[in-house]
């Protein structure tokens, strides 16, 4: 049984080197090529056990008998090599399968981590739009403020369109983007916007996001929310369990920017792809929730 497999290993490998092994002629080929195999190999076998223990065939006098002895072997043979071509095509199959999950898992990560390059590197015209004016607006009150105000800017805008090819980053390396964007927020709405950030210092220097996770989710919430003293908007971002948890209250628009089309839509495929997790979107009438699991270094 082992020679025979090893036969037909040998017959895969010669038939895979042709310009078409899956061809119909190429597999009947094949098939009785290895039948004819398995008969070779079992008459070499056959032959050098009986000369090792020099022994002889017993078939008895007749033609009969000796005919049904070689008939016996043939049909042996047969369904031997029959039940090994059937597994070996069942683990050809398989490993196939496998493969082909795995190449289009591969491209699902290369059109998502293309998505996430544009969100990173196209930056919202807005937000160029509304940063110039508040910069503009700060350096005509106060000076000191406009200088803050610029230099949350620079750090906000390197660590976005930098070519960074990590897929995951520490939270405390995220969450420094993060205050950068929220900090010329606060400046920019002032009392109508208030955040808190709760996460623990072993969870920040431990765990870790995909990269450039945290932010757009802020910003959608400044996007598609109303926020005046009056009526304030406010973030969170804390830790609960093995989640990290993105809060705000619901005070929506009537009208809303247009969408880039990535959003909560690509961060969930990033984490399926990372993590084989889901994000978990929760919302009623006064809040809206994502709870996103933090991963392991």
């Amino acid at each position: 049984m082992v020679s025979i497999c090893f036969a037909n290993l040998s017959l895969l490998r010669m038939m895979s080197e042709k310009k078409t092994p899956e061809s119909k002629k190429n597999k009947i080929q094949h098939y009785l090529l290895s039948y004819f195999s398995t008969i070779i190999v079992w008459f070499v076998t056959t032959t050098l056990f009986l000369y090792i223990t020099t022994s002889k065939w017993h078939f008895g006098e007749t033609r009969e008998n000796v005919s049904m002895a070689y008939t016996l072997a043939v049909l042996t043979l047969s369904i031997m090599n029959t039940l090994i071509l059937f597994l070996q095509n069942f683990i050809i199959l398989q490993h196939n399968k496998a493969k082909a999950e795995i190449e289009n898992l591969q491209l699902q990560a290369n059109v998502s981590e293309t998505a996430n390059l544009l969100l990173r590197q196209q930056i919202h015209p807005h937000f160029l739009f509304n940063s110039l004016t508040t910069i503009k607006s700060l350096y005509k009150k106060d000076l000191q403020e406009g200088e803050n105000y610029l230099m949350h800017l620079a750090n906000f805008l390197r660590a976005v369109i930098s070519n960074n090819s990590n897929k995951t980053t520490l939270i405390k390396d995220e969450l420094m983007l993060c205050m950068d964007y929220l900090e010329m927020q606060k400046m920019r709405f002032g009392p109508a916007l208030n955040y808190t950030i709760d996460i623990s210092e072993e969870t920040s220097q431990e765990k870790c996001l995909p990269y450039f996770s945290l932010q757009p989710l802020l910003e959608n919430a400044l996007k598609h929310n109303d926020l005046t003293e009056d009526r304030p908007l406010f973030l969170s971002v804390k830790e609960e369990g093995e989640y990290l948890v993105v809060t705000n209250n619901i005070q929506q628009r009537r009208s809303v920017e247009a969408s880039t089309g990535v959003g909560l839509a690509n961060l969930s495929e990033r984490y399926h792809i990372l993590a084989g997790e889901e994000i978990i979107i929760k919302s009623d009438t006064y809040f809206f929730q994502v709870y996103i699991k933090t991963l392991n270094k």
